[in-house]
């Protein structure tokens, strides 16, 4: 057929019915089968003789293909009418974290003028981050009395980035060691900053409005006051994607552990770039995600796009090679390293001690939902974390895991790498002053 339309089952039906009954009245001599024939053959008749012959032209798109999670966006079809068409039926299937509406995902719509295209649409509101494919999507054409269909040889697959929503964070401890030139954190150096050093006499050179004119008054001679320069500091954030224990469940509130990761990682960087600090991201797992340090307003979507997306590792010999490459990447100076962790693989917990013993600021914050980490835990997920199909041997295996995990985090405590867990606002703060003070502590050195 031309254009590739083709008959449909019930136009062969309604011609198939419709003879027969005109074949068995005139035999019977009954009228009424005929009256009954009649109409079924005219209208098959009828379709055959305006079906459409052109193709249609069906342009798909998606209104946005970045979106934060809960948003929405809308998957739309445009189908130009051809001579004959009378309706454009379409079908996106929706999936667990990227539902329809309507929730079946068909949408019709009908042809009203010859010179405007037909369109549908489905609405698309993922509920999590991450990448989520669309589709795939059909297009089908019907002409008259569905007597001919045409269906879009093109199944559309779409994908959309959905970026996590930041957490709430708030810290008022300043971070240690700012390294860089502009931002709020008080360095060791003299500088033109906002907090008070010292008063000094005047000197060639200074400027006439740092003059304090109350001590030069008594003092008899001009003296001036001296700043502590501001700085800004580094935070590199790594996330820890080897293993997501633990599953979603908006009903019940529950969480995985990568969630618990990827919403602290948000908040810490829209907190920190909100202080005028560089943030940058790396993630240890399945995907190579590297976002450099960088300030500014957009350094937050960047880093919202990479953690989207983060997948767990799937232990392929490709994504082993990426980790040892990711773990020996170095480590600017001054740079403060968050590492978020289920503190369940053991690899990334070696290379935040490395970076503690070569004087960085290193900060491990336990992203394990307290679910799974505490003693009623349940068969089910103590099967689904530990992999072992038994309920009861699972809930040993997964207990002696918890064992060896404490056991880590009491050698990271020793190496110097605190181990907080994740609580939103001042999750940071006992920590980074604890840090502050043992970096402006006097030291012993040799003579």
């Amino acid at each position: 057929m031309s254009g590739g339309w083709r008959p449909t089952r019930s136009l062969g039906r309604g011609a198939a019915v419709g003879v027969l009954a005109l074949v068995a009245g005139a035999v019977a001599g009954r009228a009424d089968l005929a009256v009954v024939g009649v109409p079924l053959l005219a209208a098959a008749v009828w379709a055959v003789a305006t079906h459409p012959r052109a193709t249609p032209t069906v342009r798909c798109r998606v209104g946005e293909v970045t979106l934060r999670e809960g948003g929405t966006t809308t998957w739309r079809v445009d189908v130009d009418p051809v001579p004959g068409l009378r309706e454009v039926l379409a079908h996106l299937p929706g999936s667990r974290w990227a539902p329809v509406r309507p929730a079946h995902g068909h949408v019709a719509a009908t042809v009203t003028s010859a010179a405007e295209a037909v369109p549908v649409a489905v609405e698309v509101t993922p509920t999590r981050w991450g990448r989520h494919p669309l589709g795939p999507a059909q297009v089908v054409a019907v002409g008259d009395l569905a007597g001919y269909v045409w269906t879009w040889p093109v199944q559309r697959t779409e994908e959309v980035g959905v970026l996590p929503n930041p957490g709430t964070f708030t810290s008022r401890a300043t971070l240690p060691h700012p390294v860089g030139l502009v931002g709020a954190h008080r360095s060791t150096r003299p500088g033109s900053g906002t907090e008070l050093a010292d008063i000094r006499p005047f000197r060639t050179g200074d400027r006439l409005r740092r003059i304090h004119w109350p001590v030069s008054l008594r003092a008899g001679e001009l003296h001036v006051t001296t700043s502590h320069a501001d700085e800004d500091a580094e935070v590199r954030i790594v996330l820890d994607a080897v293993r997501d224990l633990g599953t979603r469940d908006p009903a019940t509130g529950r969480v995985s552990c990568l969630d618990v990761a990827v919403e602290a990682a948000g908040a810490v960087a829209a907190h920190y770039l909100g202080t005028g600090d560089r943030v940058g991201l790396s993630v240890l797992g399945g995907g190579l995600v590297e976002v450099p340090a960088v300030g500014g307003h957009h350094q937050l979507e960047r880093i919202l796009s990479g953690l989207s997306r983060t997948r767990p590792s799937t232990g392929t010999i490709g994504e082993d090679r990426t980790l040892r490459a990711q773990l020996n990447r170095p480590v600017p100076p001054g740079a403060v390293v968050v590492l978020m962790s289920s503190l369940v693989a053991a690899a990334p917990l070696a290379r935040a001690v490395r970076l503690a013993r070569t004087g960085h600021v290193v900060i491990v914050v336990d992203t394990l939902p307290p679910a799974l980490a505490g003693p009623a835990v349940t068969a089910e997920e103590a099967a689904a974390a530990s992999g072992v199909e038994d309920p009861r041997a699972a809930r040993v295996v997964w207990r002696l895991r918890m064992l060896d995990r404490e056991r880590e985090v009491r050698r990271c405590a020793a190496a110097g790498v605190p181990v907080v867990p994740w609580r939103g606002a001042g999750s940071l703060d006992a920590v980074l002053r604890g840090t502050s003070r043992r970096g402006r502590a006097p030291r012993a050195v040799r003579r």
